[in-house]
């Protein structure tokens, strides 16, 4: 290689190598041309083709090696810092001692994308030599700069593809653990790799027991047009919703572990395929802890030496050397660095090492973005409708409540009408009910004072005026003992009362005082022994005397009124029934209240003031009973009405 034959001849392999180039062939081939024509030509031991991926990151893009010992060295020099050379410069390669190495950057106008390596052993390069060298990593640029132009090309064919698919299944509202599923398959599928994960991480107290994990599931993935078996295995709990605070003190804390849950796996591999655990601690696994170091950039693995026994049951290494392991990440500011804003890892593998282009790694980045987004935007989704439905939820119970208040105001304002309506029907009967006794006894009192009344006539005028006094003292006395009543200050004068007797007596009074014209009569059920029972007597004197006053006075007429005595063991029963026209249901659970009076009594010139069943009941009250009344048809137009009246045997002392 030391005279200017030599170097024609090379020049001239050169050109023909450099013909593929124009044709459009595989810039693969040409590189692997080019590495090893220059180990040919230069007689070398090994000739290397390197490109710089990123700041750090060098591939072996082609080599051509001449013995064993070149050849065990290129999957190591991807792992060792190469010196910046823009001229053919000689390197001590810690790996090849005893070999003369040169090396010379290839450009792309200021920016280098790669370097040639030459290692030879005893040989001297000349001025000459040197210059061949930089012609051929002028080429060697250019092949690097078409080869990652076809990479990227071959690229963008893929990914619409796995764009299209996925977007179909977001616009279709899939869950996010089902759109990882379909995102991972497609990505196996159509980058022809063996297996894909995705890892979520999840931190939790150690302190705490922990509960048995998950089992995982197996069913059968999404049917393509491969002829390759793909098996899907996911596990059945949903993925962590929030990122979880991961640093570098975190995975050595006693207090806390992370889990790294295994999510979703796909695994395109014919043959058995082992079954992997729901979750390990990422301080076990080697590959992680370096990967969330890496955190936010892809970490790229082939045949890492330092897996531990969990990497080797996880990844599978030996079988699936080729690694390529994306971030999952939240929003990155400057108080939440990327290993508190990690919350997983895209994980992709091949069973043989695999050049992992930049592009296509930022492509497949892209795709899992487009799941964070559906996830943001499904939990945004969801706690909108949550936050409208617990909206909706109190406007309609506020609805609800407001239309319960106009119910309960109308029911008021209707009660308070009626109230005033009573109130104004009472008023005009009690002042009726004043006014007639003593109009009459005003008239009486007239007719006493003319000189030329006969004895006859002057006694049946006292016996008016002593008539319509009694009914004015009784009518005042009642609304006096009303009041007393309701103030709580009727005192209690219990007696011993013997019931026949006593009942007799009031019913010789009360007949008496009975319409003539009506033609009544009553039946008194009494039992054969006379029973004897403590109580308040001018009260049950009350009570009775009201209860067959108000029967007489609403019986039909000729009509039998009938009182019935029951006695039990601890109280007497007194019951008066008659005759009479139906109360109807809307007046009788108001019998009892004050001023209340059933419908049509005012029409029909009934006389009362509606106060005498409101005392009745204060009086029952009063002595510790209780009273009922009752409305039974008999006809359309009669009904039995029955006041049922409790008296204890013993009055409680208060």
């Amino acid at each position: 290689m030391q005279d200017s034959r030599e170097i024609d001849y090379f020049g001239q392999r050169i050109l023909q190598i450099v013909q593929p180039i124009a044709a459009g062939g595989d810039r693969r081939e040409v590189l692997a041309l080019l590495a090893q024509s220059v180990a040919n030509n230069f007689a070398a031991d090994g000739c290397w083709i390197l490109q710089y991926l990123s700041p750090g990151v060098v591939r072996v893009a082609a080599s051509a090696c001449v013995n064993h010992r070149t050849n065990a060295i290129s999957t190591q020099i991807s792992s060792h810092k190469i010196p910046s050379a823009p001229t053919p410069t000689q390197w001590k390669m810690p790996l090849l001692p005893d070999y003369q190495v040169t090396v010379i950057e290839t450009r792309d106008r200021d920016r280098v994308t790669g370097c040639l390596m030459v290692a030879t052993k005893g040989v001297q390069w000349y001025r000459e030599t040197k210059l061949v060298f930089q012609i051929v990593a002028d080429y060697v640029s250019t092949a690097l700069i078409e080869e990652d132009l076809q990479a990227q090309a071959q690229i963008s064919q893929i990914y619409p593809q796995l764009h299209h698919h996925l977007t179909q299944a977001i616009v279709e509202n899939q869950q996010v653990d089902r759109l990882f599923e379909i995102a991972v398959s497609d990505m196996v599928e159509a980058l022809k790799l063996k297996r894909g994960l995705v890892l979520t991480l999840k931190t939790s107290d150690s302190s705490k027991q922990k509960p048995d994990p998950a089992p995982l599931t197996t069913v059968p993935a999404r049917e393509s047009g491969s002829t390759r078996g793909l098996t899907l295995t996911t596990t059945l709990s949903t993925m962590v919703a929030n990122s979880s605070a991961l640093t570098t003190s975190l995975i050595g804390s006693a207090k806390t572990s992370t889990q790294v849950q295994i999510v979703t796996t796909i695994d395109a591999r014919n043959g058995e395929i082992k079954s992997l655990p729901p979750s390990f601690l990422l301080e076990n696994s080697h590959l992680c802890k370096i990967a969330l170091a890496n955190a936010p950039n892809p970490t790229i693995f082939d045949r890492d030496n330092n897996t531990t026994s969990t990497d080797r049951l996880i990844f599978q290494d030996d079988s699936l050397p080729s690694i390529a392991m994306i971030p999952l990440m939240g929003s990155i500011t400057p108080d939440r660095p990327p290993s508190e804003a990690l919350w997983g890892w895209l994980v992709l593998q091949h069973d043989r090492s695999r050049h992992w282009h930049p592009v296509e790694l930022n492509l497949l980045q892209c795709q899992i973005y487009q799941i964070a987004l559906a996830r943001i935007q499904s939990t945004s989704l969801k706690n909108a409708r949550n936050a409208i439905a617990s909206r909706t939820s109190q406007v309609q119970t506020s609805l609800q409540l407001q239309a319960k208040l106009h119910d309960a105001g109308r029911k008021r304002m209707d009660k308070l009408r009626q109230a005033n309506e009573l109130k104004d029907e009472f008023i005009n009967t009690i002042g009726h009910e004043l006014r007639t006794p003593l109009t009459s006894m005003s008239l009486a009192i007239k007719m006493l004072r003319q000189n030329d009344v006969d004895p006859a006539r002057r006694e049946q005028y006292l016996d008016i005026l002593d008539d319509q006094c009694q009914r004015e003292i009784k009518l005042i006395n009642d609304l006096l003992k009303f009041q007393q009543l309701a103030a709580n200050q009727l005192e209690f004068h219990p007696q011993q009362v013997e019931l026949n007797q006593f009942i007799s007596e009031q019913a010789t009074v009360v007949t008496d005082r009975w319409s003539d014209n009506k033609g009544l009569e009553l039946s008194l059920h009494l039992p054969s022994l006379s029973p004897q029972i403590e109580t308040d007597a001018d009260a049950l004197k009350h009570i009775v005397e009201e209860l067959l006053v108000n029967a007489g006075k609403f019986a039909l007429p000729k009509t039998m009124i009938e009182l019935w005595l029951t006695i039990k063991s601890d109280r007497a029963i007194l019951k008066i029934s008659n005759l009479s026209k139906p109360i109807s249901a809307e007046d009788l659970p108001y019998l009892f209240e004050r001023f209340r009076r059933g419908s049509g009594t005012t029409q029909q010139a009934i006389a009362g003031t509606g106060l005498g069943l409101a005392l009745v009941k204060s009086m029952v009250d009063h002595i510790q009973g209780k009273i009922v009344v009752t409305s039974e048809a008999v006809t359309p137009s009669t009904a039995k009405i029955s006041f049922t009246v409790t008296i204890p045997t013993v009055l409680e002392l208060h």
